[in-house]
């Protein structure tokens, strides 16, 4: 009886309502593995050897040391969206399979967003910090309503238009600007499709939501946040290098925009000495926007299934194709 190929999930955990990897242990040794602080280049080359296929997170680096180092390696099977931690030459050179799941976390990202938003129009953690220093309702308390602002939404791809589904409950002008929205897809969508520019001319709320490419770093830098209204708040739960971090700080202190509501950063994780951490006008989370118990129920599940079906010798439903 030949041996089983054996499989490393990280930052997985083998819990009865992961009722998947029933299916994957039935022809596969799985291997779950989660180390505080992350793995390293070094970390991750050490542990690859014995492995045909691995399940990895945005926060993996699976680099051409890494995937030379995994001699058995088949499949590179990513949660949540395209893999841009993934060399993808060193793939194809090596014959690993690397895969996605898109959809899975859309839906937990768009809340994700709108609650950023939220979190900047109510002021809720400073109004929490207030009440918990005595503070009772007072005449500065700022709060904002997102009826019938403007919201400039930067990528409309399915993260994209998940936001504007929420969006539209609170009846808010929507602008997007994103070059590749065809007008058959701009017609399903209640928005105004406009220059980038001009989207941040007018918004009073700017949310990014675009690949992290050589094109799209730093797509917000001085220049942009320039260009916002005073009054205006940025929310990012994309990725981190999309935004010139230091420009951002620079335009928070000076008070070129009202706030930001941040998921990402850059690097990650950040230090606990980044800046952003001590404005009064910014809300932060650690790279939680697609990771509610709904969304990595499904993302692992789907990435599970790339894995089985191609270790089967079937082909992957969602390949991605550099």
């Amino acid at each position: 009886m030949s041996e089983k190929p054996k499989v490393l999930l990280l930052e997985a955990r083998d819990e009865p309502q992961f009722d998947f990897f029933k299916d994957l242990k039935a022809i596969a040794d799985l291997t779950f593995e989660q180390r505080a602080g992350g793995y390293s280049e070094s970390d991750l080359e050490a542990l690859i050897e014995p492995y045909a296929a691995v399940m990895i997170t945005s926060q993996h680096a699976m680099t051409k040391r890494v995937i030379q180092a995994g001699s058995k390696l088949r499949v590179i099977a990513k949660r949540g969206a395209i893999p841009e931690n993934v060399d993808y030459a060193a793939a194809a050179e090596n014959g690993v399979l690397v895969c996605w799941t898109p959809g899975v976390n859309y839906e937990s990202v768009a809340e994700h967003t709108v609650m950023l938003m939220l979190c900047l129009a109510k002021r809720t953690v400073p109004l929490m910090q207030r009440l918990s220093q005595g503070s009772w309702r007072e005449a500065d308390a700022g709060v904002r309503e997102l009826f019938g602002k403007t919201v400039g939404i930067i990528g409309a791809g399915g993260i994209g238009r998940a936001v504007c589904r929420v969006l539209e409950g609170f009846r808010m002008r929507m602008l997007v600007y994103d070059p590749y929205l065809t007008a058959e897809q701009q017609a399903e969508l209640p928005v105004e499709s406009c220059e980038r520019d001009e989207l941040l001319e007018q918004s009073d709320y700017v949310t990014i939501h675009a690949a992290l490419t050589k094109e799209t770093r730093h797509i917000i830098g001085s220049r942009e946040l320039s260009i916002m209204k005073s009054n205006a708040c940025l929310i990012n739960t994309s990725r981190g290098g999309l935004v010139d971090e230091p420009a951002l700080i620079e335009a928070l202190n000076k008070g070129e925009i009202a706030g930001a509501g941040l998921d990402v950063f850059d690097p990650e994780p950040p230090g606990v000495d980044n800046p952003l951490f001590k404005l009064p006008n910014v809300v932060v989370t650690p790279h939680m926007a697609g990771w509610s118990d709904e969304a990595v129920y499904r993302e692992q599940k789907e990435a599970v299934e790339e894995i089985r079906l191609i270790l089967e010798g079937k082909n992957p439903r969602y390949p991605v194709s550099r």
